[in-house]
C-alpha cells in the first residue's frame, strides 16, 4: 500500500509542477498588492471631501495622462468612486490606473495595473477556457492528492508500529 501512495504522489507532482509555480509565484505577488506598487499602483490620500466633479470633468482629468492613451470614453473600462476618501480611480482598457480627486479633478496618481492580470495568470483564466478546466482545475485537485497522500505517507510509519 505505501508504493502505491508514494508512486501517484511522486507522478502527480512531476505533472502539476508548472502550474502549480505559476499559481504560487502569481499567489505571492496578489498577496502582497496592498504593499507592491509594482502590481497595484498606491493610492494617495489627498483629502477626504466630497465627490463633486462631474463624468466630463473626470474624462477630461483622465487625458491629461499620457500614458493612459485616453481619448474617449471608449478608451475607459471601469469607473471606481470612493466617497470615503474623495476619490475616483479610473481604469483605462490599457489596465492604466488613474486616481483622480473628487472634488478638484487633480490627477492624484497613476500607473499599471496589474491585479487583472495576474488574477487571470493565477487561475488559468488567461490562456482560456481549456487550459483553465483542463489543466489548473485537475492541477488543484492533484495538489489536493499530494497533500493527502503527503500526510498519508508520513503517518504510515506510526500506524505500522501500533500494528505490531
Amino acid at each position: 500500500m505505501a508504493r502505491f501512495w508514494r508512486k501517484w504522489h511522486r507522478v502527480i507532482s512531476i505533472f502539476i509542477a508548472l502550474p502549480f509555480l505559476l499559481t504560487i509565484t502569481t499567489g505571492i505577488l496578489l498577496i502582497s498588492r496592498s504593499f507592491n506598487p509594482w502590481v497595484q499602483p498606491r493610492d494617495r490620500i489627498e483629502s477626504r471631501s466630497e465627490l463633486k466633479i462631474s463624468f466630463a470633468q473626470i474624462l477630461e482629468s483622465a487625458k491629461t495622462v499620457p500614458e493612459a492613451q485616453v481619448q474617449s470614453w471608449q478608451d475607459i473600462s471601469q469607473i471606481e468612486a470612493r466617497p470615503a476618501n474623495g476619490s475616483i480611480h479610473v481604469r483605462t482598457k490599457t489596465q492604466w490606473d488613474i486616481q483622480i480627486d473628487g472634488a478638484t479633478g487633480q490627477v492624484l496618481t497613476n500607473g499599471y495595473h496589474r491585479l487583472s492580470l495576474l488574477t487571470a495568470l493565477h487561475e488559468g483564466a488567461y490562456f482560456g477556457k481549456i487550459v483553465h478546466f483542463g489543466i489548473f482545475l485537475p492541477m488543484a485537485l492533484g495538489v489536493l492528492f499530494l497533500l493527502i497522500s503527503g500526510v498519508v505517507i508520513y503517518l504510515q510509519p506510526f500506524f505500522k508500529k501500533k500494528i505490531r
